[in-house]
């Protein structure tokens, strides 16, 4: 049979042992925390000051648009922010940390009542009643224990799922964004003209046959169409365009009057 020293060694040696695996896996968390937060500070300050140093000192010298740099620079920091947020490197380092002061907060208090209930006591000849209330003190600090471990698992879980739940929404988000829709072109007074063209921003031109012409599958945005033609009476070239927004996922009718 164990003895009650036997006991309480073991009782503190798991607390501890609960407490170093925080105090170790904090650190990993940590660095990545530190390191993503760094790089996110130095793309976001990089993007912002391209602009600036585009237009004193760079505008108009080169044919690279420098501009693009910035975005890409910004696009690259919120990115590794997300990362950040979906793996928890920052939101794990504050709790593993917590978690592990709280954990040896809870070991210091106990050793010192531990201390005071076992003061001048004879662990190995005690009495019966009081052995059992230093087990009930042992019980309920191992139970103490679990339940912090316990709580900052259940935290973990829901952050997880609400990070999965945040990804999938922001994936359908731009599934339903970038979903092509269907430009309907309506021409009006189509017979009265010959030789009518017809072409998508810089796609190459396409003969008309009939006062309507559908373009499939167009990625949302702004698009422009331009017509070309010859008019019969009295025989003129002319040319017009028309700017079509489209929205993802959907069919946008464009009408075009030909005077």
């Amino acid at each position: 049979m164990k003895t009650l020293k036997e006991i309480y060694d073991k009782v503190i040696s798991k607390a501890n042992e609960a407490s170093n695996w925080y105090a170790y896996s904090k650190k990993n968390k940590k660095k990545y925390s530190k390191w993503i937060r760094f790089w996110s500070i130095i793309l976001f300050g990089f993007g912002g000051l391209i602009p600036l140093i585009n237009a004193l000192f760079l505008e108009n010298d080169f044919k690279f648009n420098f501009l693009n740099l910035g975005y890409i620079s910004i696009a690259f920091a919120g990115t590794l922010l997300l990362l950040d947020r979906f793996f928890g490197f920052s939101s794990g380092w504050i709790r593993y940390m917590t978690t592990e002061m709280e954990i040896q907060k809870k070991i210091r208090e106990f050793e010192l009542r531990w201390e005071i209930e076992t003061f001048r006591a004879d662990l190995v000849s005690i009495p019966p009643e009081e052995a059992k209330e230093l087990l009930r003190m042992l019980m309920d600090f191992s139970v103490l224990i679990d339940e912090i471990v316990k709580e900052e698992t259940s935290s973990w879980v829901t952050e997880f799922q609400s990070s999965m739940a945040e990804l999938q929404k922001s994936i359908n988000n731009k599934l339903e964004t970038t979903q092509p829709g269907n430009i309907k072109v309506n021409v009006n007074q189509f017979n009265n003209y010959k030789n009518i063209k017809i072409k998508l921003d810089s796609l190459a031109f396409a003969n008309m046959i009939s006062p309507i012409y559908l373009y499939k599958e167009v990625s949302s945005g702004y698009h422009l169409i331009t017509i070309t033609g010859q008019k019969l009476e009295p025989i003129s070239n002319f040319e017009m365009a028309e700017v079509a927004k489209v929205e993802a996922g959907k069919l946008t009718e464009v009408t075009i009057n030909l005077a």
